[in-house]
């Protein structure tokens, strides 16, 4: 039974996409679960800035814990120059990677930004 919930968790995010018109359905689950023709390619080191979102874990405390789970996500929206590193990988073609990359999730020191 565990492992049907993160596989309809999948599902959904994948018909999710499909109806707004993002992606087909075969390519969603292609990526999704990693069964793609993934191609190996290579991103060069790259400063800049956009608006992206920074994502904390807050732990819950009170009544509605147990109800509500233990921890959310707390997330702000904010902008500054940052970095991100050459590197090579591998997954499905980009379609447009300067818009994906919007919406990916990167890690990066607020106190260093531009050299983390």
């Amino acid at each position: 039974m565990k492992t049907w919930i993160p596989l309809a968790g999948l599902a959904l995010v994948a018909v999710g996409a499909v109806a707004s018109g993002r992606r087909n359905l075969a390519w969603e689950l292609k990526k999704r679960t990693h069964l793609g023709a993934f191609e190996s390619h290579h991103h060069e080191a790259k400063l800049h800035e956009h608006e992206h979102a920074h994502v904390t874990h807050n732990r819950r405390i009170g009544p509605d814990m147990v109800a509500m789970g233990e921890w959310e996500h707390l997330t702000s929206m904010h902008a500054h120059e940052h970095n991100h590193p050459a590197i090579t990988h591998s997954h499905l073609p980009h379609e447009d990677a300067e818009h994906e990359h919007l919406g990916e999730a990167h890690i990066h020191d607020h106190e260093h930004p531009a050299v983390s």
